[in-house]
């Protein structure tokens, strides 16, 4: 049963979840000027106006209990409205049921920066919880010695007591985390195990002062798949030692094994490219040579980390200019033979003749001719030039 005669120098009221008012204190009537048979019994109306009982309809609805300071207004009987700072408890009541204990005293002072900071705290709490990004804050049961060597510092981060902090609902989904456990509770290596990935992930931490974007850790699902992730982390860093660190999470599973694909299929093309008997060369209109294979490499004697400087000009002589030459591959004909045009090897240490197709092609916006060099046996006679073209297949 609610003690109703205690005495209090505070305002304190005690409201049911069914919206009646289960008592008022001797201070709290004597503020609003109201007798206690107009008051006990009556619903929250009788004394508090619309945004106080909505605030108190939150408060009841609250996944705690309290204490949660806040800010409300009491209605004096005469209408007019007293601001006030309150410390709110829900508790049961062996008659009443649920209840709420609202304990009051005037607006001003240390108080209200209490409320004001706990109303803030709610409003992030709020936003952070239903994120849809995996939001997390670690901490440790002893802080981190960031003046230890690299490694152990890294031992620390694993071993010195590391707890959550905080974890929203999205980093729960994330994880798969069990059916009716909290993943706040849950220990920390069981998502974050000490792997050398996850080593060399702090170790990254460590080196950027725990001020990273995007930086890749492999953590463990609690249905035993492991996840490629990235994670954007800051510290909480006084002296040298490290106190929590928070973030957010993205999976980027699906992304690391596209990756690994595509990696895959170029190095399958950069083989059978690098394995063409014949000399490929890549350039753009202006003559800059973007690719070459390895045959060609060996005809123009030119490694592929000297082809910014070097112009296509410089290295084969044309029978006709290079415009001319990307206008006649963008005009052929599909399905009809490429022209083949002879062209000159300019490679003082190794002349020689060779057959050369051209064909168009788009990359990233802009067209390149691909052009295909077949070395024609014979030797090159002085004063000899690619003034003829034929027609071939």
């Amino acid at each position: 049963m609610i003690d109703k005669a205690t005495p209090e120098i505070e305002m304190v009221d005690i409201l049911s979840r069914d919206g009646r008012i289960v008592s008022v204190g001797a201070a709290e009537l004597g503020c609003l000027g109201l007798p206690e048979d107009q008051v006990v019994d009556a619903p929250w109306s009788a004394i508090y106006p619309l945004a106080a009982r909505e605030r108190i309809e939150e408060l009841f609805a609250a996944a705690s209990a309290g204490p949660h300071v806040v800010a409300l207004e009491l209605r004096q009987g005469s209408g007019a409205l007293v601001p006030v700072t309150a410390i709110a408890m829900r508790l049961v009541d062996p008659v009443a049921g649920a209840c709420l204990r609202l304990v009051k005293w005037p607006r001003g002072g240390t108080l209200d920066d209490l409320a004001r900071l706990s109303e803030e705290k709610e409003v992030l709490s709020s936003i952070l919880e239903t994120s849809d990004d995996a939001g997390w804050c670690m901490e440790w049961a002893e802080p981190v010695d960031l003046s230890a060597p690299e490694q152990e510092i890294i031992r620390q981060v694993f071993e010195n007591g590391p707890r959550w902090r905080f974890c929203n609902d999205a980093m729960a989904r994330l994880y798969r985390t069990p059916e009716g456990k909290d993943f706040n509770a849950l220990p920390v290596h069981e998502t974050f195990p000490r792997s050398p990935e996850n080593e060399a992930f702090i170790r990254r931490l460590v080196r950027a002062s725990f001020d990273v974007n995007a930086s890749p850790s492999r953590d463990l699902r609690y249905d035993g798949v492991y996840i490629e992730v990235e994670n954007d982390v800051r510290g909480h860093i006084r002296g040298n030692l490290l106190y929590r660190m928070w973030g957010t999470v993205r999976d980027v599973s699906k992304h690391a094994r596209r990756a690994a694909v595509l990696r895959e299929e170029i190095d399958a093309l950069e083989a059978i490219l690098g394995a063409l008997p014949d000399a490929l060369v890549i350039t753009d209109r202006d003559g800059h040579l973007l690719r070459i294979n390895s045959a060609a490499e060996e005809l123009l004697d030119l490694s592929p980390e000297e082809l910014p400087g070097r112009a296509f000009t410089d290295l084969i002589e044309l029978p006709l200019p290079l415009p001319e030459l990307f206008a006649a591959a963008a005009n052929r004909k599909p399905g009809h033979p490429s022209r083949v045009y002879p062209a000159r090897v300019l490679n003082p240490e190794r002349r020689a003749r060779a057959d050369l197709t051209a064909r168009l092609v788009q990359l990233r916006d802009a067209e390149y001719l691909v052009l295909c060099l077949r070395t024609r046996l014979g030797p090159v006679t002085v004063g000899e030039g690619p003034d003829r073209i034929r027609v071939g297949g």
